[in-house]
């Protein structure tokens, strides 16, 4: 059976929320991570998850690089995930549209299902108009490009006292 974007966004949403947990992560501060130290948590979770389903760093088309090619954070059956994440302390903009502009022409280019996971653990989270700038898409560069839709899951959190997670999905279609 397939794997959907429901399932996908599922199980992230499950690992966001356990971030807070405190029966979880005790004293660890895993709320206070950026990308590159969450990545080989998110990879051990995922394979747990999905079995032998996931396939991390899976070589994918990037329109306007030397080589052509760039990395896909994760493929998980049929569905290619890009991952970012604003720790607390970093700009608004480590999870907006032209900060992830990479990670955008990464999926638009994938041929199948494909989600981008935003993590934002700061306190100004996005708002959901905010959210909807990932439909102003990045052009590929010159040439006729096939352009495939994605998905994209905002997990954020939206009040501290009594905490209060949310998230924010959107279908980003391209004509």
């Amino acid at each position: 059976m397939a794997t959907t974007i429901t399932s996908v966004v599922e199980s992230f949403e499950y690992f966001f929320h356990s971030l807070y947990r405190t029966q979880f992560v005790k004293t660890l501060r895993l709320n206070e991570c950026n990308e590159r130290e969450l990545l080989p948590l998110v990879r051990c979770y995922l394979l747990g998850c999905f079995a032998d389903d996931v396939s991390p760093e899976v070589k994918g088309a990037l329109p306007g690089t030397i080589t052509g090619n760039g990395y896909i954070d994760f493929l998980i059956d049929d569905v290619a995930v890009e991952f970012a994440v604003r720790k607390p302390s970093a700009s608004k903009s480590n999870v907006g549209a032209t900060v992830n502009e990479t990670e955008m022409k990464k999926l638009m280019k994938y041929d199948g299902k494909a989600l981008l996971v935003l993590f934002d653990f700061s306190t100004t989270p996005y708002t959901e108009a905010q959210i909807d700038a990932f439909r102003n898409w990045p052009s590929l560069g010159k040439g006729n490009h096939k352009k495939s839709s994605f998905n994209v899951a905002y997990f954020y959190v939206e009040k501290r006292r009594p905490l209060t997670l949310r998230k924010i999905t959107k279908n980003i279609r391209i004509n």
